[in-house]
């Protein structure tokens, strides 16, 4: 397991919203996300080019008052205005953040850094805050991991 403490700036999100799901690898890994990732990527191809459908894409973890999680499937958006009408803005304040990425664990490179997650929690050696979870996507097969912390 290894992983880097990281501050990410404030950053404002919008996208395709998935409600009440647990952060896992399971949800990531379902068939409603990866269908909402296509959807996105389509959708942003049909109305931004093809260099636009290649930026990187998110799901991003906001726990409700209730203890749940809604997943929104995103993009990062400089300004709100540039994203299409409908789709769900996130403002994810400005925080300290665990950064997991594969380390080869596992053949899944989602199911290794949840694990690692897993691991670094059980083993008390980060404390999360369950705040925003940030899931950021190169591709389909890279993929990186920051989990809120407390300070």
């Amino acid at each position: 397991m290894s992983y880097t403490i990281v501050v990410r700036d404030e950053s404002v999100y919008a996208g395709l919203v998935v409600p009440k799901v647990r952060p896992s690898f399971k949800v990531s890994n379902s068939e409603l996300i990866e269908f909402l990732k296509d959807r996105l990527s389509e959708r942003a191809a049909e109305f931004a080019g093809s260099a636009e459908a290649e930026r990187p894409m998110y799901t991003v973890y906001v726990r409700t008052p209730t203890g749940t999680y809604n997943a929104v499937v995103c993009f990062e958006y400089a300004d709100p205005g540039g994203s299409a009408v409908g789709d769900v803005l996130v403002r994810v304040p400005r925080g300290v953040y665990a950064r997991f990425v594969p380390n080869g664990d596992y053949h899944d490179p989602v199911e290794d850094v949840w694990a690692q997650v897993d691991d670094a929690t059980a083993s008390a050696e980060i404390t999360r805050a369950y705040r925003e979870e940030i899931e950021l996507w190169h591709g389909s097969e890279s993929v990186e991991l920051f989990i809120s912390i407390a300070t």
